[in-house]
């Protein structure tokens, strides 16, 4: 979006990228290569002349990830808003659901964006040199809510001694806004988040690569069955049947 108080020449180059990402995400959904070339051609440019914008094809890959990652976030929080700031767990599992619908609706935008080894490799050398501007948002949304389940005393909070050792090494080494604002006291939850992700991560990875038979994925039970394990993991186990229905009326208004 172009901000009223630009000039008129950072304007035209907002537009220019503007135009960039929404050419590429066009590619991306035929089916065709992202690459300087493509999108230079398509914007009837050449790929010098694009050079001028990106310096890499890697910075066009995070441009476009970036654009990827709002619309996700954007279509999570509206989800997620559906619910009172005072029921953090019915805004997880929302969160969630919708996260999985945008997934199978979107499939080879998700690969692009979550599931690109090199993009990956972009994102975190640039998290350790502190380039705020190219570090993908999920982790501060979903700590969020984790923070809040916390804040409310809802997670039944592993002991120190119960959790890999090799978690405190993590903690102290860790740069992401979940740890920074629980600190050592919030290991326990820390690790819980990480396994939850590991689990919603995981279960959308086989379903978009079609790595499941399509029965299931329809079904929801291997998702279902996942979810549930997550919020028996953080102490919410007798909460299930209500956050259950949370999660189909989320897939339902998606």
């Amino acid at each position: 979006m172009v901000d009223p108080v630009m000039s008129r020449r950072e304007r035209r180059r907002q537009e220019t990228y503007d135009e960039i990402v929404q050419v590429s995400r066009e590619l991306l959904r035929e089916g065709c290569e992202l690459s300087v070339r493509a999108v230079a051609t398509q914007m009837g440019m050449t790929s010098p002349a694009l050079y001028r914008y990106l310096d890499s094809v890697d910075e066009l890959h995070v441009l476009v990830a970036r654009d990827i990652c709002a619309d996700v976030v954007a279509a999570m929080t509206r989800a997620r808003d559906h619910y009172p700031c005072d029921d953090p767990a019915a805004r997880l599992a929302a969160s969630a659901t919708m996260f999985r619908c945008w997934a199978l609706a979107n499939r080879v935008e998700f690969q692009m964006a979550f599931a690109n080894p090199t993009l990956a490799d972009v994102w975190r050398n640039r998290s350790k040199a502190k380039d705020r501007d190219a570090q993908n948002p999920f982790a501060a949304y979903f700590a969020q809510l984790f923070i809040e389940l916390h804040s409310r005393g809802l997670i039944a909070v592993p002991r120190k001694d119960d959790v890999d050792p090799g978690l405190q090494t993590l903690v102290d080494q860790s740069s992401d806004p979940f740890t920074a604002k629980l600190g050592l006291e919030g290991m326990g939850t820390m690790w819980l988040f990480k396994l939850a992700w590991v689990r919603l991560y995981g279960v959308l990875m086989v379903e978009v690569f079609g790595r499941v038979e399509e029965e299931l994925v329809d079904s929801d039970l291997v998702f279902n069955t996942l979810m549930r394990e997550t919020f028996a993991s953080l102490g919410l186990a007798s909460s299930w049947d209500r956050l259950i229905q949370v999660s189909r009326d989320t897939a339902a208004r998606a």
